[in-house]
């Protein structure tokens, strides 16, 4: 709950709290404005308004409790209730604004806070008092937004919340006696990061940044704070510059430095900053060198003596008198420390190279730093030589900041010192303190002196008596006794002179206590230490209000003036008719969002002078082409480069002073708007060439136009820049035709085959659906690579100029179409049910292969073809499906439903490589093009609609995400060349209209609408339509890692086809490449083979045996393959016939030898004989011939002219076929398997036939 405030006297006339509500939201929406005057690139909570409007009532009491008539009145009351000095601040504000009746110069709500008062008090509130009132407290409310953003920023945040007000307050010595007199506030402070040795290159810059940014602003401390009062009391003597030696060109140097830094991190954007080139060009300089001489001069006793001889000046003391309370004790203690923070701030340098060496990713960087650091070393020495004997670590802070060590050590550190002290109670150190400032022993001047032990903290000092009994019968005794507890808030600090007999003394004057106490340190550096540490921490936020009221009445007094607008369009000011903001910005941007604007203000804020925006840049250059061309671009930002400086007035030229302020004036031009200008005009050029560069190559006279600027370039940084940005674009000519390479991390699987490998031979049932499903999403990721951002904006695919502008995306979608035309034509002519129903499966075995790929591009192309009018109707197809890929099927179909609900959470949840489908984001694109204007409407003509712009900036970016990471796939050049080719509108000779025409006839044709299913005739005669399956053969329980199977043989008599035979065991190796040899066979539409009785046996010839192949029994090898019995006499013949009982019957055509199966002796000797069979209603067996499918040579090669016997039922109805033993090559091996039986011609096996029918 917020506290409330002890003001002095509460008067019962004081504003009601119960009627407190009548306030609510009085100040919350001008409380916006005022925080975006103060911090615009920041933006408030509503907690954080809420909790300053409750301020803002709170102060409103305390205000009013004095019954104000009068202005004076008013002011009475500020200076009793306000801290100083922010009593004499918010007075003198309050008074510019209301001089003159300057009532548009407030924020908050004059007119509803007036009657309010009114209603209160009881009385009319005259409405300049009220305006007054008013004034106080917008000026403390943008005190609070002001630190509370500086805070913010430090944490690199962009949302100010409620509680980063408390942190701000708390760290604000001032603020925090305003409002928190009565109470003890804990905060909790955020660590401080981790040592440089520890973090990354990138946290390294980071932090080189924050660091330099608070050096600079400590060095303004130095500067316009502590020296500027001696310079403006003696600015004709040379004590300032001997007492703070070349401080001003040590800030030229940080400035530079840290800008220099700031450039390479804007320059890399989302790379990681090098800035070793930073520290050698200084070094090569030896810029570095300012800090010898300022070195020597703080360790001469020079400047000091002299510092203390103009303390004693009366005049002096005067003017620091009338600057503030405590501002003679801050010149006195506090000012030689901070002199003193360069000195270990160059020290500081030294380490950041060397931590910048060890983490460095590149060879050139660490080069250019380990050359600054060897340039760096005689300093080094020089500087360590000036120091001498003292300490090269802080003994405490030497800056105004508020961190010391991190918040663990310093909670640590906090906890042993209250154990170590007796008689602590109440709340824990850590939550009363942030920081640990330093502890020693001090006397305690009475009237019999006291020694004590003191510990200083940013809250409280505490004073210790050391326990002379460290231990008890009870156990060991704390070191200290707690003797007196002072908050430092509370307490006054006056420093004593010395006398004959006290030295070295000072006293503490608690506020509400009418006594005081004097500690005496053994000597004066002690007390020095001690008073810096206590005068510090009770000026620092003094101190810090007065550096921020000096920036702002220098930037008052040299406010940096743009060129005149006639001369430079970029000058004009923002207006309503040039430029609009977006209203409800989100936190996430740190900068303004820009809704709409003239093109020239966006090039104006592409390359603003104030801040730099990645957003905007990236946003501008991949959309620009939507209302501005290349080569117009182009001469706007060379133009927006050439700055004309202003000149001196002649009618000044006679005099000093303003000739003087000119010069200051032209110097701050140049260093706040000419060189970030011109830096980030060759900033938007870089980023053109390296993200951009296909507008260079199809316009060859913007690339010269270029060129003949970039050499025109003067001036030794931005010749440099220029440099480096011609090499680039010389080295993106030279690799334009390049092809990018990748590199696996793993070894990517092996291509697997199915029965073709000839191109000619190649369809969706030859190949290997994995191998379909890899080969295409390759060559779709492929394609999805190469498309670039600016084929998306403004839909150039849907224009006369596609092919120039879009080209690739147009291939990718000419893929799309051709692919899916590809797949419902192999559907449609496919007449025969059965084989359809394996058409069907084995195009969702691809899709399924597509999933675990992630093409989603894929897998709704082939949900689109079987979603097409043509095979959605194919009811008889569908039901003859197997449940789990109608499953799988329906599960596809939920991806593009509900506007993609289902496949935008797939695609958040999945891990790249990935080819996600373009069609929803070209309709996004399409909806966003469509449903916006070009231009904002409702505003003057001429506003470029950039939200619009925005928005498709955004859909692009998701589709960019994934083209950078390539799958780990072996390319198959035949089969990718076979799908590059598929093209069913140029081989049919058809318009598209034509072809779904054709598809949909030929659809009616294999299913009529009356509903009856066609016995239509097959047409894959030549090979089986049997599926091997979508587990890569490497993953395959017991298979070969090279392995592949030939037809089987048929079975040679009926007992083979017996429920009795021999199951595939499932330790055995299998394989689903298998190509059954059979006419009128129904299809295995199992995607994985099963040990079911009901499957064909296979036999392996591996070339080596698997590590998952189980030892070969050797009594098997011994068993020879059953033969059928042949006519002759020979002793091998026998001895078959005797091996296979029982014998099979006499056949009535005995008298004609019947062919032999192949024979032991002409297979390879690994061959192992395993028993499957086979039994179907509907199967006959038919061995592939040299005219389709796979060549019979390359199952039997050799001069064999035996066949494998055929058994034919009388019943063609029922014809049954049961497979012999099939023997199984390796077509992946190289290994040559000798001699093997040659299939004679289908005539011969046609003519067999006949005969067989003539004898039965």
């Amino acid at each position: 709950m917020f506290p409330s405030f002890s003001s002095g006297d509460n008067s019962s006339h004081t504003l009601s709290q119960e009627k407190s509500s009548k306030w609510a939201g009085v100040f919350k929406k001008a409380l916006i404005e005022v925080q975006k005057q103060v911090h615009d690139l920041l933006t408030s909570r509503d907690d954080a308004l809420d909790y300053i409007e409750t301020l803002m009532v709170r102060l409103l009491i305390t205000l009013c409790s004095a019954q104000p008539h009068s202005i004076e009145d008013v002011d009475e009351r500020i200076s009793k209730t306000f801290p100083d000095p922010i009593d004499k601040w918010a007075i003198r504000d309050a008074q510019g604004a209301v001089k003159d009746g300057k009532k548009n110069s407030i924020l908050l709500p004059v007119d509803k806070i007036q009657p309010l008062l009114k209603d209160e008090l009881g009385f009319r509130v005259d409405y300049s008092l009220a305006l007054y009132i008013v004034a106080v407290l917008e000026y403390i409310a943008a005190d609070i937004l002001k630190i509370s953003g500086i805070y913010v920023k430090n944490i690199r945040h962009s949302e100010i919340t409620a509680q980063d007000i408390r942190v701000a307050i708390c760290a604000d010595q001032v603020l925090y006696d305003m409002f928190f007199q009565e109470e003890d506030m804990s905060v909790v402070v955020e660590d401080e990061p981790v040592r440089m040795e520890k973090m990354t290159y990138e946290e390294i810059v980071k932090a080189i940044i924050v660091d330099e940014t608070q050096y600079l602003r400590d060095l303004n401390m130095i500067i316009r704070v502590f020296r500027a009062p001696f310079v403006e009391l003696f600015p004709r003597s040379k004590d300032p510059d001997v007492i703070f030696s070349n401080v001003l060109d040590i800030y030229d140097f940080t400035a530079k430095l840290l800008s220099s830094v700031e450039d390479q991190v804007e320059m890399a954007q989302d790379e990681v900053p090098l800035v070793g080139t930073c520290f050698t060009d200084l070094t090569e300089t030896e810029e570095f060198g300012v800090y010898e001489r300022y070195v020597e001069d703080m360790m001469a006793p020079l400047g000091k003596g002299r510092l203390n001889a103009l303390l004693m000046r009366g005049d002096v003391t005067e003017c620091l008198k009338r600057a503030g309370n405590g501002f003679q004790e801050a010149f006195k203690y506090v000012l030689p420390k901070l002199l003193m923070g360069p000195v270990y701030h160059c020290l500081q340098y030294f380490e950041m190279i060397k931590a910048l060496i060890n983490a460095s990713p590149s060879e050139e960087d660490k080069k250019c730093l380990e050359q600054a650091a060897a340039l760096l070393q005689c300093l080094k020495a020089r500087v360590e030589k000036a120091l001498g004997n003292i300490p090269k670590r802080k003994n405490w802070d030497l800056s105004l900041r508020m961190h010391a060590q991190t918040r663990s050590v310093t909670v640590q550190k906090m906890t042993e010192i209250q154990k170590s002290i007796e008689g602590w109670d109440g709340k824990d150190m850590y939550q009363m303190c942030s920081e640990f400032i330093m502890e020693g022993p001090l006397t305690v001047i009475r009237k019999t002196n006291a020694e004590r032990y003191c510990y200083l903290f940013d809250g409280m000092i505490l004073l210790c008596k050391p326990n002379p009994r460290r231990n008890s019968a009870t156990g060991p005794i704390s070191e200290y006794k707690l003797k007196e507890k002072f908050f430092i808030r509370k307490v006054e600090v006056v420093d004593t002179e010395d006398t004959n007999d006290v030295t070295n003394a000072f006293e503490l004057h608690p506020r509400e206590q009418n006594m005081y106490i004097i500690l005496q340190a053994k000597s004066l550096d002690e007390k020095t230490n001690w008073m810096a540490a206590l005068v510090s921490l009770q000026t620092r936020s003094m101190l810090e209000r007065s550096l921020d009221s000096k920036l702002r009445e220098e930037e008052k007094n040299h406010p940096l003036v743009p060129p005149p607008a006639d001369e430079y369009v970029f000058a004009v000011e923002d207006s309503d008719e040039n430029i609009i903001f977006e209203e409800n910005q989100e936190s996430q941007y740190e900068s303004p969002l820009i809704k709409g604007g003239q093109l020239f203000k966006l090039v104006e804020r592409l390359t603003y002078h104030m801040y730099a925006d990645p957003r905007f840049l990236r946003t501008f250059l991949l959309t620009y082409r939507s209302f501005c061309s290349p080569r117009e671009l182009l001469e706007l930002l060379i133009k927006r480069f050439e700055i004309p400086e202003p000149t001196l007035n002649p009618q000044a030229m006679g005099d000093e002073m303003a000739a003087l302020k000119f010069r200051e004036d032209l110097k701050r031009f140049r260093n706040k708007y000419v060189k970030p200008v011109q830096f980030r005009v060759v900033n938007v050029f870089r980023h053109w060439v390296d993200y951009h560069p296909y507008d260079f190559e199809r316009d060859l006279e913007l690339l010269e136009r270029l060129k003949e600027f970039l050499s025109s370039i003067k001036g030794k940084a931005m010749r440099k820049m220029a440099d480096i940005l011609s090499k680039g674009i010389q080295r993106k000519l030279e690799c334009s035709n390049t092809e990018r390479e990748f590199t696996h991390q793993y070894e990517p699987p092996r291509i697997e085959w199915h029965i073709a490998r000839k191109f000619e031979d190649f369809n969706l049932m030859t190949l290997h659906p994995i191998e379909i499903a890899r080969q295409v999403t390759l060559l779709e990721f492929d394609l999805y690579r190469a498309i670039k951002p600016s084929e998306l904006v403004g839909m150039p695919w849907m224009k006369k100029d596609k092919q120039q502008t879009a080209p690739n995306l147009l291939k990718m979608i000419h893929f799309s179409t051709n692919f899916t035309y590809w797949l419902e034509l192999f559907i449609v002519e496919t007449p025969n049910l059965e084989e359809r129903v394996a058409v069907m499966s084995r195009i969702i075995e691809v899709m399924l292969v597509f999933q675990e790929l992630n093409n989603f591009n894929g897998v709704l192309e082939i949900n689109g073809a079987l979603k097409s009018a043509s095979v959605y109707r194919l009811e008889h197809t569908k039901k003859e499906l197997p449940t789990k890929y109608q499953k799988a099927l329906e599960d596809a179909s939920e991806l593009n439903n509900d506007h993609f609900k289902k496949y935008i959470e797939k695609l958040r949840s999945i891990n790249p490589p990935c080819v996600p489908f373009l069609g929803m984001y070209l309709t996004n694109i399409l909806k966003t093009e469509e449903g916006n204007p070009d231009f904002v409407a409702n505003a003057p003509e001429g506003i470029i609609n950039f939200s619009k712009r925005r928005k498709v900036a955004e859909i692009t970016g998701e589709i960019q995400q994934f083209q950078n990471q390539p799958y780990c796939l072996q390319p198959e050049q035949s089969v990718r060349e076979y799908f590059a080719a598929l093209d069913p509108l140029k081989q049919k000779n058809l318009t598209e209209k034509e072809l779904e025409d054709y598809l949909y006839k030929k659809s009616l044709e294999i299913e009529p609408r009356d509903g009856k299913a066609q016995r239509n005739q097959k047409v894959f005669l030549n090979y089986s339509l049997k599926s091997p399956g979508i587990k890569p053969s490497s993953q395959r329980h017991g298979s070969s890692t090279k392995s592949n199977t030939i037809p089987p043989l048929p079975k040679m008599s009926e007992e083979d086809d017996s429920p009795h035979s021999t199951p595939t065991s499932p330790n055995k190796p299998q394989s689903p490449m298998t190509m059954a040899s059979s006419v009128n066979s129904v299809f295995a539409n199992s995607p994985e083979p099963s040990s079911s009785p009901s499957q064909i046996s296979v036999m392996h010839f591996p070339s080596s045996p698997p590590h998952s192949e189980p030892p070969e029994q050797p009594e098997m090898r011994r068993t020879p393959p059953p033969l059928p019995p042949r006519r002759g006499n020979s002793t091998v013949m026998s001895e078959a016939i005797a091996a296979v009982p029982p014998t099979p019957p006499p056949r009535v055509d005995s008298d004609r030898p019947p062919p032999v199966p192949p024979r032991r002796d002409s297979m390879p000797s690994s061959a192992l004989a395993r028993s499957h069979s086979m039994s179907h209603p509907r199967s006959a067996a038919i061995l592939p011939s040299s005219s389709g499918g796979v060549p019979a040579q390359a199952f039997f090669p050799g001069g064999s002219s035996t066949l494998p016997r055929h058994g034919f039922e009388r019943h063609s109805s029922e014809r049954n076929f049961v497979s012999g033993p099939p023997p199984v090559v390796d077509f992946n091996s190289n290994e040559d398997y000798g001699d093997r039986p040659v299939l004679p011609p289908r005539t011969y096996l046609a003519h067999l036939s006949h005969l067989r029918n003539q004898t039965s």
